[in-house]
């Protein structure tokens, strides 16, 4: 049995045991966590920060892993990241090695679950306001993300276009840290779940730009948005998320100069093309959710078997 110690905050990750599944399928392939960094024989973090007094401590002596989902957690784009001057090698797993999110739908599809009625073809829209639920961070001024030298941060790009719908009064912002006056609440307190279904209800546009952008990085963003009876305004581009929706579905901003051209775009839809979009972006999430409880659990197994094939290989490396 491979002994991990989890250090840090895990709660929403499967060495936390998130999910039902996780922690007993870890077992049931020789991984079980325990609590003691001393009995462990790896350890495993979000941050570099939290594993940094250890490879003071334990250098070479243990294994380290560094497992997150968070784009901004961890940066580095390669799987092994030498350490305190080269003495200490910790191991790497992110939104930008590829080997978290195995698939689109690798932590998501179980939250796929409902039956949704496409829009009757009478359908008009009684508004044309673009909601959008997202924390400010530092804006347009917040820090780059380089991978395969490309700057992939997307919190630039969904802040410049609630800075400019909110001043044209097209965009109503939900959300911490804008300047006075743009965000209409702070969407986060209380029960967000709830409160989300609850925000997104009056509107039919909805920015829902990932953090970032990499290779199967999908959120329950865009599905929160398709449940909620929005037509999500995406960005396309190095997502593969037409791995798993058809072109002219959702709205993909990555095709866009900017935000004048998409607000324009959105004046000039016509009721059969929203309809035609939403409703091909209803299909994509009715397949999903038809496939049920079996497909979400499987798909959430491709992304365990990949933490467990990692720690297994740590383990045999001296």
């Amino acid at each position: 049995m491979i002994k991990v110690c989890t250090i840090g905050a895990m709660h929403y990750t499967p060495f936390g045991g998130f999910h039902e599944m996780d922690l007993p399928y870890l077992e049931s392939q020789g991984i079980s966590i325990v609590k003691d960094p001393k009995k462990a024989d790896v350890l495993v973090s979000q941050n570099r920060k939290h594993l940094k007094r250890y490879f003071l401590k334990h250098r070479n002596k243990k294994k380290y892993l560094i497992w997150t989902l968070e784009p901004r957690f961890d940066t580095y784009s390669r799987p092994l990241r030498k350490e305190l001057f080269g003495f200490v090698r910790c191991h790497i797993m992110n939104i930008y090695t590829g080997d978290v999110f195995v698939s689109p739908l690798s932590f998501h599809a179980g939250k796929i679950t409902k039956t949704l009625q496409p829009l009757p073809a009478n359908f008009e829209l009684p508004n044309r306001i673009v909601v959008g639920l997202m924390s400010f961070y530092k804006g347009v001024a917040t820090e780059k993300v380089m991978f395969e030298g490309k700057d992939v941060d997307l919190i630039k790009k969904r802040t410049a276009i609630g800075l400019y719908g909110h001043e044209h009064e097209l965009m109503h912002i939900f959300g911490k840290g804008w300047p006075a006056g743009v965000s209409r609440e702070d969407s986060r307190e209380g029960d967000w779940v709830g409160r989300k279904g609850n925000i997104l209800d009056p509107y039919h546009f909805n920015l829902s730009f990932e953090n970032t952008l990499a290779p199967r990085y999908t959120t329950e963003k865009i599905w929160d948005s398709i449940a909620g009876y929005c037509l999500p305004i995406y960005y396309g581009e190095g997502s593969e998320i037409y791995n798993i929706f058809p072109e002219d579905s959702f709205i993909d901003y990555s095709k866009m100069e900017g935000p004048a051209q998409l607000f324009d775009y959105i004046k000039q839809m016509s009721d059969a093309e929203y309809i035609r979009r939403l409703n091909s972006c209803i299909s994509v999430y009715n397949n999903i959710s038809s496939l049920g409880k079996p497909f979400a659990e499987q798909q959430r197994l491709l992304a365990l078997d990949s933490i467990v094939q990692k720690i297994i290989k740590i383990q045999e490396k001296p």
